[in-house]
């Protein structure tokens, strides 16, 4: 299968050298979309040597959040300036699938080789290249796929799941599963050495499970754990969908409401700002209606549920929303965008944009409820590294004691108290099903700091 996507990657290469590149140059990687190290490999036309190489490594991390890169001078360019071939141009375009990046197709010209033109054949060629990753990531990921299917409808019935993939011993499990109260020592019980077999069969005879065998692929069986007693409590941490559409009809008929007033064409400019300030906040709740009815239409807890989402965009509406509660308590919040604007980067991640706009909501919700009336800002920055992004939110509140941040540490979702998930326990939650983490950091009458560090892909 490896040898047909060499196949069409050099026949794309044969293509944009009827551009007349100095150099053309298709970067991908092998194991996008999945979890074992990078395997980076290297097409190319034209000139070659140490400084293009250098180039293709440093520009694979910086890609990753770049839609498209044009440096149009390559001697002044301080990152292209040691490639030397004289006055000319480079064009950079990422090469992303439904799994996240997956490299990135760059060429460079001289001066007068680049135009417009030559700038929409290549985006065309990375589409091409696009669709038979997709292809190559879709036969590679499928056995993954069929466990997650698997879980998936054990937590539809709300009963705790795991699977362990051989040969890998990899482990995936339903949200259910994670909510149970031993769930942590049978997990320690089945990593065990398999020398150990016997034993570690007798410990988990303990637990009250089900055990069934899965074909998973010709190569690759799984076992799946069932437990259909299990106390866990997972709760429901969402509307139901009927309510989220019943919302969003009533929001639309005040949009049109506002649109009939404005149509009459009698109103004063005062008027017309008034419905202005009117139809910002309503076309914002139609934004979100969109995420979570996108969410809950697909499969709950999957990646079915995950798109290409702009995380700067989100924050910085959620920030928006969440600055009238911290101006009532004379707070101000600054959020930091730096490397997410200005061109130095898209801000783009795969993730469900419905549960992450929820997950930054909580955090900023409780940095405003722990700090004081007229304290210090609340400080949020996004960072963009070479395979995540991170949301830090920091307060200057009342922290966090000792006992409570262990406690804090140690909260699972499943139990979290009232009807549904929120808080810390739901931020925990939107980690676990993007593959992230959640870290906490806090001095008691100090403030704290939580940082969401979520993969580009999971």
């Amino acid at each position: 299968m490896w040898v047909d996507i060499e196949n069409n990657i050099r026949t794309i290469l044969d293509t944009i050298e009827f551009l007349d590149p100095v150099s053309a140059r298709v970067i991908v990687n092998r194991n996008a979309g999945r979890k074992e190290p990078e395997d980076l490999r290297l097409y190319s036309i034209g000139r070659t040597n140490n400084a293009f190489e250098n180039i293709d490594s440093r520009f694979f991390g910086i890609m990753r959040t770049q839609r498209v890169l044009k440096i149009p001078s390559i001697q002044q360019s301080s990152l292209l300036s040691s490639l030397n071939f004289g006055e000319g141009s480079a064009v950079f375009f990422p090469l992303n699938t439904r799994f996240g990046y997956c490299g990135f197709i760059w060429a460079c010209f001289l001066e007068d080789n680049f135009s417009e033109k030559t700038s929409d054949s290549l985006i065309g060629c990375c589409e091409w290249v696009e669709l038979v990753m997709q292809k190559w990531l879709d036969e590679e990921l499928s056995v993954q796929s069929q466990a997650n299917h698997y879980v998936d409808l054990m937590e539809r019935l709300k009963i705790p799941a795991l699977i362990l993939i051989s040969p890998d011993r990899l482990l995936i499990s339903n949200p259910s599963f994670e909510g149970m109260k031993d769930k942590d020592v049978f997990l320690n019980l089945l990593r065990q050495d398999e020398s150990d077999a016997e034993n570690t069969g007798k410990h988990l005879s303990e637990f009250d499970y089900i055990l069934k065998n899965i074909d998973l692929s010709s190569k690759q069986t799984g076992q799946i754990y069932i437990f259909p007693h299990a106390s866990g409590d997972v709760r429901e941490i969402r509307f139901g969908e009927n309510e989220i559409q019943y919302y969003h009809l009533l929001t639309q008929k005040a949009l049109g409401t506002l649109a009939l007033f404005d149509s009459t064409g009698d109103l004063t400019n005062l008027q017309k700002n008034y419905i202005s300030k009117t139809e910002s906040p309503l076309k914002r709740l139609e934004n979100l209606y969109a995420f979570g009815t996108k969410h809950y239409q697909r499969s709950e807890n999957s990646i079915l549920s995950f798109e290409v989402i702009p995380v700067t965009d989100i924050a910085r509406e959620v920030v928006y929303d969440m600055a009238s509660a911290a101006r009532n308590k004379r707070i101000e919040i600054e959020l930091d965008t730096e490397s997410g604007s200005k061109g130095k980067t898209s801000g783009n991640a795969v993730g469900d944009p419905w549960l992450l706009t929820l997950a930054i909501f909580d955090l900023l919700d409780n940095a405003i409820r722990f700090t004081p009336m007229d304290g210090k800002a609340i400080n949020v920055q996004i960072a963009y590294n070479e395979s995540d992004w991170s949301l830090r939110v920091e307060d200057f509140g009342t922290g966090i004691s000792p006992l409570d941040l262990e406690q804090m540490q140690a909260l699972n979702y499943a139990e979290a108290a009232g009807s549904g998930l929120h808080g810390i326990a739901l931020v925990k939650y939107v980690a676990k099903v993007h593959n992230g983490k959640l870290q906490i950091e806090s001095r008691l009458g100090k403030g704290s700091v939580f940082t969401l560090t979520i993969p580009y892909f999971s």
